[in-house]
This record gives structure tokens, sequence and C-alpha cells, in this order.
């Protein structure tokens, strides 16, 4: 059977749109059935703009042949690109809303999202800091994961979207433990590096003791249950440690922690993904990057991969 990814067209102000129409005949080279949840219009006036010819069966629901079709979410008019307002905001609160809708009817396996506008998408109602956590609501997951990765490393973050002031007070033994015992439960990984959150992971106390309080009691805990986690070490030489093989994945305390290191080594081919949910869900690992948007120039390399991560991640699940 076909696998059946559901991809959402992200902020019709951004470069979504773009990569999308660049990356068909990619699409309809891959054995799958890719179910665009999108805009006619947007997609139309990308077209025109961009000089970039598509054909794309629209249909209601998520066929199961093997193809690239258009489900026709929301209207979305007088698109001005790198301006998003309101509308846009609605539009992408739509798409990633009817592709959820269908994945818990089981009518799509997976789905691959474009970046949206977290500033004009919670302008339109959407109260979650970004899709990670909306997913985790729709599927009522509680333990849940984003990871970062490309062909030269993966990280998890322990936080995500949180101001710096606040990630020490989430940082806590229990929610160590979960986020490796997820990493075991989804890729049984060989081993696991773990960051500290201050500088030389604390030096002893002298730079914090959230080592010693929160993070080694929770590493010791899971050797015990099995999990190869190790740590934790500092991150400026944990990462090096695990690019040179040490390390398969790598849990970073926070977001910038993480994010810097996987973008550094590979911007265009890095892949958002969240582990944890009922269904593949990977994401590009870049924003709507409104500076470039409608000129013709967004690589479509991060997009590519997370549509091949998916389809990977999907044939593990089938084993």
């Amino acid at each position: 059977m076909q696998p059946k990814i559901g991809i959402t067209l992200g902020d019709p102000a951004g470069i979504g749109p773009e990569i999308l129409l660049k990356s068909l005949n990619f699409l309809h080279s891959l054995k799958g059935t890719f179910t665009i949840y999108g805009s006619k219009d947007v997609l139309d006036f990308y077209s025109e703009l961009l000089s970039i010819s598509y054909s794309l069966e629209l249909v209601k629901e998520p066929p199961n042949e093997r193809g690239v079709y258009l489900i026709d979410v929301y209207p979305v008019k007088g698109i001005k690109p790198g301006k998003p307002n309101l509308q846009c905001g609605t539009a992408q609160f739509k798409f990633i809303e009817r592709a959820v809708s269908d994945a818990k009817k089981g009518k799509i396996d997976g789905i691959v999202t474009f970046p949206i506008n977290k500033e004009v998408i919670r302008r339109a109602g959407f109260k979650f800091p970004g899709h990670t956590e909306y997913l985790a609501d729709a599927f009522k997951i509680k333990d849940f994961a984003m990871m970062l990765s490309n062909q030269k490393l993966r990280t998890v973050l322990l936080t995500t979207h949180l101001p710096l002031r606040k990630i020490p007070d989430k940082v806590k033994r229990e929610e160590v433990l979960k986020k490796l015992r997820l990493i075991w439960k989804e890729l049984r990984p060989r081993k696991i590096g773990v960051c500290g959150l201050n500088p030389h992971a604390g030096e002893g106390g002298l730079f914090g003791r959230e080592e010693i309080e929160e993070i080694t009691p929770a590493v010791e805990k899971a050797r015990k249950e099995g999990i190869p986690a190790f740590g934790p070490y500092p991150s400026d030489t944990l990462f090096v440690r695990a690019l040179r093989g040490e390390f398969e994945v790598v849990l970073s305390m926070y977001h910038d922690q993480g994010l810097i290191p996987i973008k550094l080594l590979g911007f265009s081919k890095s892949v958002n993904t969240t582990l944890g949910l009922p269904i593949i869900r990977t994401s590009v690992d870049h924003g709507t990057a409104y500076d470039i948007a409608g000129k013709g120039i967004a690589d479509e390399g991060s997009f590519k991969a997370a549509v091949e991560e998916a389809l990977n991640l999907l044939k593990k699940r089938e084993l």
C-alpha cells in the first residue's frame, strides 16, 4: 500500500508555496500519495509570479492512488509576499487543522509542514507556541519531543519555545527521564549524549546545580532501565563528540543549544521531527523567510529532506 503523506502549505506570504511548486517533480518521482492542504489561489498566484507552471488534480479527500493532489482548503486573495496578514494567519490554521483532522481519521499516515508565522496564526485563534505543541494537544499526547536532524547529527530538545529565563525551572529530573525514555522508544539509538544546562556542565556546582540535582539523577535512572544515556556533558564538546560518531542522538536542554549546531552543519538539509505522535510528522527546519519570499530564490533542500525522512520513518514503523 502506498504511504499517504499530507503536506500543509504554511504561510501564503512566506516561501512555502514557492518551494512546493519547485518540488512537484520531486514528489511525483517518489512512491507515495501526497495530498497538499493549501489553496489553489495561492499556488496560482506564485505560479504566475515566478513563471513556474504546475498541474495538480483537485480532490475533496486524500486519495489512495500514487500521485500528488491538492485539497483547496481555504481561499486567499490579495497575496503580498513577505507581508502576512490576518487572512494568511487564518489560512495557515485551516491548512494544518484539516490535515490533522484527516490524520486522526486514518486518511493520511503522516504530515509534512511548511513554516507558519506564530504571530499572525495566533491572531486567527491558534493558541499554541508552534506545530509541535498543537499536534501533541490534538492527539492527546503528553510525552512528545522535537527532534532536529540532518545527515550528520540528531538532537532532541528538552524544552522548546521558552524564554531563556524560564528554562532552568523546566530542567527537572522527571522531564529529562521522560525524554530519554521517548528517545529510546522511538529511535533505539546505540548511545545518547545528554547536554548540561550550564557552562562546563556546571563545573561541579560552581556555575549552577541543575546538573547535580536534576540531570545526573535522570541519566542514572535511565541507565538502570537499560537506556544507553551518558552525561551530562558540556554542550560545546558533546556536539563535537556526536559529530565524530560517539553518540547517535544528543538531548539538548533548550532550543538554541540544539538548533545552532544542526543549522550550522546542514541548514538546507535539516529536518524537524515530532517524536511521540501516533502519526509521522516532519517539517522544514527554516522559517517563512519573508525577506526572500516571492523572489524565486528559496532553497527546497530542507523540504525534500523532510519528505524523505517522513517516508523513511513510515517504513520503520511498518517493520
